[in-house]
């Protein structure tokens, strides 16, 4: 006789209705497919079951004939649904070369694939009398020992992350600022190439350090276990720096160096300076070498060079008229030694980032950007930015291979650029790959954790997947950037009376922008907020939206809330914001509170003419995602 099935099963966060066919996490109904639903109550009505995959097939199908790619696809859209992926199970297991298996017991929340062994069943013959008894006792010794051994923490030093803060150099002499920010900088990209090291990015590390903290603070605050700090100072002509690695849990000093050299050598004493604290930390922790890359130039050219950088690397959002002071120091550079690849390759990512700010200008600021990249990987192939400026551009054109794979190269050339993995993400979430880019976002919180931006991004993922309690979380330590986003992520969870409260914040003096659209931005939103909860009020929040985007001639993404929309014309916009990189709201297409958008036959053409579809017939369809006929069905 088969097990009686209850008729709701409730696993801390998630509530499996069997009676009504519902799941439910945090209280949210997570809509899925009738078949998903079927496999979702079969794996949980028996909990620590393993399921063959023909096992599955049969009782939810009734036969076998379906493809392999169909019960796999159940499987990705219930993981979505639980809220966990492949790489870290929580509920939903695997077994390899079996089938399935779902899991009632508590959940540990460190638990990782590597630390969970494969699941064997193993039937043992009865034995007589009492002796089974005996055998039992010990069979459970023997499998609570197993389990023990497989899932006890290893903490042996091997296993330890490797977490490396490098700490602002010390300036010794007043006119040593600018030297001793760029070596640590150049520090930060350099150490980050070695394989199996975080170091932790310039925005988090500046952030952290600003107050003076000590490394106890920055072991809690970063999870950082080594910490490289120094000083620099000029005397005369020579340019001496000390460096010290230090094991972070003990204070205990691992490498120490004195380096003494002429100014006018200070980029191979920058060279010779990384690669030696890579050895170093190669040789203490076990880990490969990274690729050192030597640049030429005179000592005063190069403090120039750092100076006009440093406009650059101030805390966001950096004023326009800061980045236009850096352009003009960066040509004046480039007059000087037309040679020069970092002046290219950091006036090509200043005009490329400067196009995000003045989408009127984005044209022509492109285009010159794109000279500059083009400059400076002629003259060095190894610099980052060049190839971030040219996976822009790519993206824009709709050539997502290259997109990719650009970003991909200059992550890879320089793993905390953080710029470069965040415009990653952002690709593959205008490609629909929404698991694949939160994956990414994810692991930028953890090398940036006090970048706000970062957070923000991460929130916008989480909120577009549908996850908003947890997108709130991240948007909430987002700072100003996170502002519209909480906005939005109070509709999506129906807590309109934070609308005008987070509306009134909106367009304020530390928005980027708000000069000029801030007091508009700030009447829609707050129009909005009443229009909600008062229908009438939405035609005098149409026509602050329509002042909004005639004035700026940017989209007000109000719209996608408006009842009176034109869905067709709101795809092509958000496709246009996609293309002019004004914004990452174009986000708003795959959102899953917005699946009137994705149900509109618009956006098979949006498909279509984007490259998207064909792309998904190379590489896959995204896990929301499959086709039916010649149509394209995403949640």
């Amino acid at each position: 006789m088969a097990p009686s099935r209850p008729a709701r099963i409730v696993l801390d966060d998630v509530t499996i209705d069997l009676a009504g066919r519902q799941l439910l996490r945090d209280g949210e109904a997570r809509p899925l497919e009738p078949k998903a639903f079927d496999v979702l109550a079969l794996l949980a009505s028996e909990p620590g079951r393993a399921f063959s995959r023909d096992e599955i097939l049969d009782a939810v199908w009734g036969h076998r004939h379906v493809t392999p790619g169909v019960l796999n696809r159940v499987i990705t859209l219930l993981r979505h649904a639980l809220g966990e992926d492949a790489h870290h199970p929580r509920r939903l297991h695997t077994l390899h070369g079996v089938g399935y298996r779902f899991s009632d017991g508590p959940v540990a929340p460190d638990a990782s694939p590597a630390d969970e062994p494969a699941s064997v069943a193993v039937s043992a013959p009865r034995l007589r009398g009492g002796s089974w008894i005996l055998g039992s006792a010990l069979g459970l010794l023997s499998l609570l020992a197993a389990v023990f051994l497989a899932r006890a923490p290893d903490t042996s030093p091997a296993a330890i992350p490797r977490t490396l803060i490098v700490m602002p150099l010390t300036a010794i002499g007043a006119g040593d600022r600018d030297i001793a920010f760029g070596l640590s900088e150049e520090l930060i990209s350099t150490l980050s190439r070695i394989r199996g090291l975080r170091v932790i990015a310039r925005d988090s590390t500046r952030l952290a350090t600003a107050d003076g903290a000590e490394l106890a603070q920055l072991v809690q605050r970063l999870g950082v276990s080594h910490a490289l700090e120094g000083s620099a100072r000029q005397a005369g002509e020579r340019l001496r720096v000390h460096l010290r690695l230090v094991d972070a849990g003990n204070g205990r000093t691992l490498w120490t160096q004195d380096y003494d050299r002429d100014v006018a050598d200070v980029l191979t004493l920058e060279r010779d300076i990384a690669q030696a604290v890579a050895d170093a930390l190669a040789l203490n922790l076990g880990l490969a070498h990274p690729v050192a890359t030597a640049r030429g130039g005179d000592a005063d050219f190069y403090r120039r060079y750092l100076a006009a950088r440093a406009l650059l690397r101030a805390p966001p959002p950096v004023p326009v008229e800061r980045v236009e002071l850096a352009e003009a120091r960066l040509r004046q550079l480039i007059a000087e030694q037309p040679g020069h690849a970092p002046s290219h390759a950091a006036l090509a990512a200043a005009l490329d980032g400067r196009a995000y700010l003045r989408p009127e200008l984005a044209v022509e600021l492109r285009q010159e950007a794109a000279h500059h990249a083009a400059q400076a990987q002629r003259l060095d192939p190894a610099l980052p930015e060049p190839y971030l400026v040219q996976a822009s551009a790519a993206c824009r054109d709709n050539q997502w291979e290259r997109c990719l794979a650009l970003y991909r190269r200059a992550t890879g050339l320089a793993p905390s650029e953080m710029r470069a993995q965040f415009q990653y993400a952002m690709a593959l979430a205008a490609l629909g790959y929404l698991d694949q880019a939160e994956q990414v976002m994810r692991q930028g919180t953890r090398r940036d954790p006090l970048n706000q931006g970062w957070r923000f991004g991460h929130g916008r993922i989480l909120d577009t997947q549908g996850r908003h309690r947890e997108a709130l979380a991240q948007l909430q330590r987002a700072g100003h950037f996170g502002r519209y986003g909480r906005w939005f992520n109070a509709v999506w969870r129906g807590d309109h009376a934070a609308l005008p409260v987070i509306a009134a914040g909106i367009g304020g003096a530390d928005d980027t922008g708000s000069r000029i659209y801030g007091p508009l931005l700030r009447q829609s939103y707050l129009l909005a907020s009443q229009a909600l909860v008062d229908p009438a009020v939405w035609p005098r929040t149409r026509a602050a939206m329509r002042e909004f985007e005639q004035r700026t001639g940017l989209m007000n993404f109000l719209s996608v809330l408006d009842p009176q929309r034109d869905t067709a014309a709101l795809i092509q916009g958000l496709d246009e914001v996609r293309r002019r990189s004004y914004s990452s709201w174009d986000l708003l297409l795959w959102t899953r509170d917005l699946g009137y958008l994705r149900g509109d036959p618009a956006f098979q053409d949006y498909l279509r003419r984007s490259g998207i579809a064909a792309y998904w017939e190379r590489h896959g369809l995204p896990a929301q995602c499959r086709k039916q006929d010649d149509r394209y069905l995403c949640e």
